[in-house]
């Protein structure tokens, strides 16, 4: 870690155990100048799109952390249509414990969750989550939202963050069957969600701002369809950072104009790049450890080693219907990969392997992500089948003292080494 921020995050620590709105106020203050730059100087190495979403997915991440008497706390699966047609900005748990990563503070809010009762085998982004609010530093949102889509700790941590805030909390509830009458009940939680959502507002949703929305999602779907296509065949630079904000784009941001230019730009982007001249093009599944230096010297603006996307960016490409905005938002929820059987996974990750040429895939297994763990042997044997290699990674995606850095550098390289002589077999 860059000694700057490792200085920054003891820092932020030691004023959030006595002083967690202060502590909140100086990681505004840094994420704002974070921010800043990203926005008027952003890397050069960097094409349009991706200098684009880096200050929108920033954006979204600040504004309820400082405004929250118009946020909620939600999961990254949660459909979020209906926050932006009330104006209401989603604060996504998995992207805010990034961000505390990022700047070098995870370990005392860690700590704090663990002296609550929080273990230590639970996902690290939910302890991280947990540990913020319980410090205070996370001020207290209006209403708490999550799907039972996919992780098995969403429905505890979100519980317990609303007892601690006093604040509603609502689940819902995700079937793994997709008929019509799943898709009923799903439609019908979200319409039960909005009328939460009225209370606690004291407004009432414009059925056409939510049909707005979903008309602007079909679009912006429509065009990461697009950039895919192009994606095949051409080399774009990619980093891990931005491939994360990516996420933000496919979930909760979804729906929002910013994120619709951001797909046209994507796709302007592939239009320009050069045809892929050779070299490895590899497919991630799963969380990106973004901040890990090793991963990242190989990977980042790489022509020899391009990032192509991580499989939770195509999890749920369902274009809605926007004269039938709550069964659209239902089937997207219950046709997505990460819900039902782990071979629905499998067999996306393989098709949009073929699709986009890749002749690698790493599996990253996050700590504590029971769902993603104890399937990578069946997407192992799938692939294999297909005739695709597939390295497996265990680290974490925000903890960066629950790694071990050199064996998974060592085993990234020899992966990489091992699709480079399949090549020059081929």
């Amino acid at each position: 870690m860059n000694a700057i921020i490792e200085q920054f995050g003891a820092l932020v620590g030691k004023m959030a155990a006595s002083r967690p709105a202060s502590a909140r106020r100086l990681l505004a203050l840094a994420f704002h100048a974070s921010n800043l730059q990203a926005k008027h100087f952003p890397s050069r190495q960097l094409p349009k799109a991706r200098a684009y979403i880096a200050p929108v997915s920033m954006d979204a991440m600040l504004h309820p952390l400082m405004h929250p008497e118009r946020s909620a706390i939600v999961n990254i699966f949660l459909p979020c249509e209906i926050l932006h047609a009330m104006r209401i900005e989603p604060q996504i748990a998995e992207g805010l414990s990034c961000y505390f990563s990022a700047a070098g503070s995870e370990q005392y809010f860690i700590e704090c969750a663990r002296q609550a009762g929080i273990p230590d085998t639970l996902c690290s982004y939910h302890r991280i989550l947990t540990g913020i609010a319980l410090s205070g530093v996370l001020p207290k949102p209006r209403f708490i939202a999550n799907t039972t889509l996919a992780c098995d700790a969403n429905t505890n941590t979100f519980r317990r963050l609303a007892e601690h805030y006093g604040v509603p909390h609502f689940t819902v509830d995700t079937p793994c069957t997709e008929d019509g009458d799943a898709i009923q009940y799903v439609a019908d939680q979200l319409r039960e969600l909005v009328r939460l959502m009225e209370d606690v507002m004291h407004e009432h949703l414009d059925e056409e701002a939510l049909r707005a929305v979903l008309t602007c999602e079909q679009r912006s779907i429509k065009a990461c369809q697009r950039y895919y296509d192009l994606l095949a065949d051409h080399y774009i630079p990619n980093e891990m950072t931005s491939e994360m904000y990516t996420l933000f784009a496919t979930h909760i941001l979804l729906g929002k104009p910013e994120i619709e230019h951001y797909f046209e730009l994507l796709c302007e982007d592939a239009q320009n790049a050069p045809l892929f001249r050779g070299g490895n093009r590899i497919l991630w599944v799963h969380s990106l450890p973004y901040w890990q230096n090793s991963l990242r010297t190989i990977l980042n603006f790489s022509e020899r080693n391009q990032l192509l996307c991580s499989d939770m960016s195509f999890d749920a490409l369902y274009e809605p219907d926007p004269v039938h905005p709550y069964e659209s938002m239902a089937r997207r929820l219950l046709c997505n990969t990460f819900n039902g059987p782990m071979n629905r996974r499998a067999d996306k990750i393989v098709e949009m392997a073929k699709k986009l040429h890749a002749n690698g895939v790493v599996f990253f297994c996050h700590w504590g992500c029971k769902n993603t763990i104890g399937g990578v042997g069946l997407v192992r044997d799938r692939l294999e089948r297909e005739g695709i290699p597939m390295l497996a990674l265990d680290g974490d995606g925000c903890d960066r003292r629950n790694i071990n850095d050199g064996q998974m550098l060592t085993r990234f390289e020899a992966f990489l080494e091992l699709l480079e002589e399949r090549g020059r077999a081929q």
